[in-house]
């Protein structure tokens, strides 16, 4: 999903002519009044339109899109001419309670191929969020027409490349993320602009090129967007990723030992979490954190420490010790 402000939101959307509401039948409901609907100009268009009931605890996408299928979502979805409402108070979302203003153009450019919206239908399609993918219960197409005339060229989108620690990343399809591990973002573009990079959700942060989950259970997402110019439009994509609990590490120590010597061990996690030894075995023992060498051969310590609901899991490892 891609996430933008202003005259337009993220992954899939739709506007209304003059007001409607979700089915009745649907736990979530929202109204939309908006105008005008009809006889666009093919030339700096504007609807202006507001919500008067939001999904509550939800957000939704606003996108310029094909007349879908039946109950199918559309197959082309403009990557410039969207809006992102969400009371999130992020500042890529616009507030459902504020003026939302779209500015849809007589042909559209998404992944998927272009559309000419005046010999095609298109409209306005509502839906769910990034945090709520699979969610289709606030799916609306509003139509919408232009008037009569030639549609000029629809500029292409900008095409994203961008890794995480090396690995790529796919628009729109979740990664994987564990809590406080800081994971290295490059993103480049096609067309050259240099993209811009943020996070769209308050559980992960973004800073010095790396993004980094702040819970250890949720999801995070990416939002990537260059600008435009004359050859490609201004595009946003959406990179989600699963948060999973932290992986607590203590640090490195020497693994021989003489006898009668003794041995600091590391007494906290990397998340400041105390650690506990036991020893197995008649050659070695420990106190604390400390390890003491008895005679030479070879013991076995277990080093154990807790894990904490929501945000990293327990931590255990065996450690091989030469004593001699």
């Amino acid at each position: 999903m891609r996430i933008r402000k202003s005259a337009i939101v993220i992954a899939i959307v739709a506007i209304s002519s003059a007001i409607f509401s979700a089915p009745a039948a649907r736990a979530e409901t929202f109204v939309f009044s908006s105008s005008p609907l009809t006889n666009l100009s093919l030339v700096n268009a504007t609807v202006n339109g507001g919500f008067t009931k939001f999904p509550t605890g939800k957000g939704l996408y606003i996108t310029q899109c094909n007349q879908p299928v039946g109950t199918a979502r559309p197959t082309i979805c403009s990557d410039s001419v969207q809006v992102w409402v969400s009371d999130s108070g992020l500042p890529t979302a616009t507030k459902s309670t504020g003026a939302i203003v779209i500015k849809p153009t007589p042909t559209i450019s998404g992944r998927t191929g272009t559309a000419d919206c005046t010999k095609t239908s298109c409209g306005l399609f509502f839906r769910v969020d990034h945090l709520g993918s699979n969610d289709f219960s606030e799916d609306k197409f509003l139509p919408i027409t232009f008037a009569a005339g030639i549609a000029g060229p629809a500029l292409p989108a900008d095409v994203f490349t961008v890794t995480a620690d090396g690995a790529p990343l796919v628009r729109n399809v979740p990664s994987q993320l564990s809590y406080r591990t800081e994971v290295k973002i490059v993103a480049t573009s096609r067309s050259g602009l240099t993209p811009v990079i943020t996070s769209s959700t308050p559980d992960c942060v973004f800073r010095n090129g790396a993004i980094t989950a702040l819970k250890g259970t949720g999801i995070c997402a990416l939002d990537v967007r260059t600008p435009g110019n004359a050859t490609v439009a201004p595009t946003s994509a959406n990179y989600p990723f699963n948060v999973g609990l932290g992986i607590q590490t203590i640090s490195s120590f020497a693994l021989t030992l003489k006898p009668g010597a003794k041995l600091t061990l590391p007494s906290q996690t990397s998340f400041g979490q105390p650690v506990t030894y036991r020893a197995a075995g008649k050659n070695c023992r420990v106190v604390k954190a400390t390890l003491e060498g008895i005679k030479s051969g070879s013991c076995r310590i277990v080093a154990t420490a807790s894990a904490k609901t929501g945000l990293w899991k327990a931590f255990t490892d065996n450690y091989a010790i030469k004593i001699g």
